[in-house]
């Protein structure tokens, strides 16, 4: 009896043992090769929108977005019957990546998500997922910031930081309109399978994503693109450090034309220092020497200070005033045309005088100098310009001149198109429009009057007695324009050094100047740092004017206002060292 009853257990227990092995075989088997397309789970992605675009006055793109794809290894992906060396060089040749990069991320098996810093478009996508040599890499997908022109305009544009992941923009436009353009993500609620597959009846919230808007600037693609041709070749010229230009139209303050060597190229920003980055027009703050001439003597004219026809003895070359000696190209007694044309230190210093420190300081605010213009673009200086109270005795005599003060090339430009634009000072502006994805503009940009610091007929005499500044006599023959007049004004100024007073070797050259003198369109402003072995701004700024000058005029098919031909003189004849600086 007792027998039977443990014989009975013994079976008991192995009928247990071998249901319980039958259920884990069948669990097992279930799992490995049964549908669980139902098993499901909560599921959620954000929709990335599409950067809006940015295109030149004419419809050109200059900044634009695109799909692609982003590659990532996943080392339990990779195919037993796979050579992982084989299959590294052909992702290494498709993806121009190092191939030892990619070994790396093969060996580590804990990580199988190792996203590669490359984009790929659609047709190199297909041909690696397609090809059954190829396993261990997924693919992502991304929408990609590219920069079509490379350098072409890259410190108006700026750049997009982590451009194949949505970025923010990190300079320029981009920076400038980022909420614009990067558009307003979308997102999906809902749930997937166990197949990762989302499950369509069971989506719980679809929200589109909006796209950014576009930008239309009122930069000409062709214009930017003759300056920076210009101003690189000048640099190699003259192996200057830097060099700045800028073209703008008269009546309305748009900008054609913004150009900064050196340059970057938004594309690999990365391998740039933050130095090129620099729109440099608008944020370096510089001494203008003789440019800012024109304004001392527009403010005298304007208070009946002096005439057009007043006389003034400036002596021999020198004159000692405030305990310092000023020098000067131009001897004995010369008119205010003479003084303008030959760029006279001393008649200027002279005219400042009589003027008063508190209203040449007026005027000069008046035509935008101390402040920051506002314009639409970021990173712009106000340069520098004390209040009269905080001036000594010399001040005026050489702020008169263009030392002891420093302006941006946007500010310089602009006062010199209000001069040209009868008294009328405008606000610059560099965007025309912002136009949403659906179509609407949502932001249009408009001529803007900031200040009318001369009368129109003073305005007109300065301009006036500009014009003999690029004739025989004046201190910018080379500047002469073919076919067209031209008013304009040379500055030549040493580089501060701190604590120890100007440079006697680095210099600033600038020409700035007015086509038609008649009744100017446009006018356009280059400046030139540390040029060697030359350095007068008649001689190294003044032909790039020139041929940049023309270029426009024709390009906008401004009838001509002089005869053709006419020969240009050699050279700007020598100047004398001022106390600071030269005229």
């Amino acid at each position: 009896m007792h027998d039977h009853l443990v014989k009975w257990r013994m079976w008991l227990v192995g009928a247990v043992l071998l249901a319980a092995m039958c259920g884990l075989a069948a669990r097992l088997g279930d799992l490995h090769l049964g549908n669980h397309s139902r098993v499901s789970r909560d599921w959620e992605t954000d929709l990335l929108p599409r950067r809006g675009t940015i295109f030149d006055r004419n419809g050109a793109p200059l900044a634009v977005s695109l799909p692609c794809h982003q590659p990532f290894l996943d080392p339990l992906a990779l195919k037993p019957r796979h050579d992982r060396v084989q299959v590294a060089a052909r992702l290494a040749e498709a993806l121009n990546v190092d191939m030892d990069r990619i070994l790396v991320g093969f060996s580590a098996t804990n990580a199988r998500h190792q996203l590669l810093p490359v984009y790929v478009d659609d047709r190199t996508w297909r041909a690696l997922a397609t090809n059954t040599a190829v396993s261990g890499v997924g693919w992502e997908e991304r929408i990609v910031r590219t920069y079509p022109q490379k350098t072409h305009m890259s410190g108006v544009i700026g750049f997009v930081s982590q451009a194949g992941q949505g970025g923010e923009g990190g300079a320029g436009i981009e920076s400038r309109y980022n909420s614009y353009l990067k558009g307003i993500p979308g997102r999906i609620e809902g749930v997937v399978d166990g197949m990762r597959r989302e499950m369509w009846d069971r989506r719980r919230q679809h929200v589109p994503a909006v796209d950014g808007a576009s930008v239309y600037l009122t930069l000409d693609n062709n214009i930017q693109y003759r300056v920076e041709t210009e101003l690189q070749q000048v640099a190699a010229q003259f192996n200057a450090t830097a060099a700045w230009a800028l073209v703008e139209k008269v009546e309305t303050g748009e900008i054609l034309a913004m150009a900064s060597w050196p340059d970057f190229d938004p594309n690999r920003y990365g391998e740039f220092g933050s130095m090129d980055w620099r729109n440099l027009p608008l944020c370096v703050n510089y001494e203008p020497g003789s440019t800012m001439k024109s304004f001392t003597i527009a403010a005298a004219l304007n208070e009946g200070a002096i005439t057009r026809a007043t006389r003034l003895d400036v002596g021999y070359g020198s004159w000692f005033y405030g305990g310092r000696v000023l020098r000067d190209h131009c001897e004995g007694v010369i008119d205010t045309s003479t003084a303008l044309a030959r760029s006279s230190n001393i008649f200027n210093a002279r005219v400042a005088l009589l003027l008063g420190n508190r209203r040449l300081e007026a005027y000069l605010r008046g035509f935008g100098f101390g402040r920051r213009l506002e314009i639409d673009l970021p990173g712009e200086e106000p340069g520098i310009l004390y209040p009269a109270r905080a001036w000594n005795v010399l001040t005026p005599t050489r702020i008169a001149i263009g030392q002891g003060i420093s302006v941006t090339a946007v500010q310089l430009l602009n006062a010199y198109c209000g001069l040209a634009n009868g008294g009328r000072l405008m606000r610059p502006y560099a965007v025309d429009r912002v136009v949403g994805s659906g179509g609407q503009v949502l932001l249009q940009g408009r001529p803007c009057l900031l200040a009318r610091p001369v009368r129109p007929e003073i305005a007109a005499q300065v301009c006036a007695m500009l014009v003999g500044v690029t004739e025989e006599g004046g201190t910018a023959t080379r500047a002469a324009v073919r076919g067209y007049s031209v008013a304009g004004k040379t500055g030549t100024s040493q580089i501060p050094i701190p604590g120890r007073g100007y440079s006697d070797t680095d210099y600033w050259s600038t020409f700035v100047g007015l086509v038609p003198a008649e009744k100017p369109v446009f006018g356009v402003l280059v400046t030139v740092e540390r040029p060697q072995p030359q350095r007068m701004g008649g001689f190294v700024a003044a032909p790039v004017f020139a041929r940049i000058a023309e270029s426009v005029a024709r390009y906008l098919e401004i009838p001509a206002t002089a005869e053709a031909g006419r020969e240009v003189a050699a050279a700007e004849p020598p100047a004398r060292h001022a106390a600071r600086g030269r005229p």
